[in-house]
């Protein structure tokens, strides 16, 4: 316990009664002990608080501790699924882009064979009005067509 304070030492000192008649006079009783077994109850019930405190600390560490692996476990879970669907994904991209691919060759070559048919029709048309053309100017040069 600690020491006492000055007042307190002076205090046990002191008359008891009113001033008058003389009474019996004598040092009042050391009460510290009566105290410390007053507040033995209440420090033996901090003690059990203090230990039920500790103890769910604890718990919550532990339960922290397993919600914390839970949740990586999870996290890991979660990856590798998307991992997998990633695969998926993936490839269903990648059809999609060929499918659009073939389409668009498809489309590109129907545009190549419409402009060959045209040039081809061009060239019909042309061919033998330019081959007349160069006959006559061969023939103009004085040559004959061998």
């Amino acid at each position: 316990m600690a020491a006492s304070s000055l007042g307190e030492i002076l205090r046990r000192f002191r008359v008891h009664g009113a001033p008058g008649a003389p009474a019996a006079v004598g040092v009042p009783a050391d009460r510290t002990g009566e105290v410390e077994a007053e507040l033995e109850p209440v420090f033996a019930a901090l003690e059990d608080s203090q230990r039920q405190s500790v103890d769910l600390v604890a718990a919550a560490e532990r339960d922290a501790a397993g919600r914390r692996a839970d949740a990586v476990a999870e996290g890991h879970r979660i990856v590798a699924e998307a991992r997998l669907q990633q695969g998926a994904a993936r490839s269903g991209a990648a059809s999609a882009y060929l499918a659009r691919a073939g389409v668009e060759r498809a489309g590109l070559l129907a545009a190549a064979r419409m402009e060959a048919d045209r040039i081809g029709r061009v060239r019909a048309e042309r061919t033998p009005a330019l081959v007349d053309d160069v006959v006559q100017r061969v023939l103009a040069l004085g040559e004959a067509p061998p």
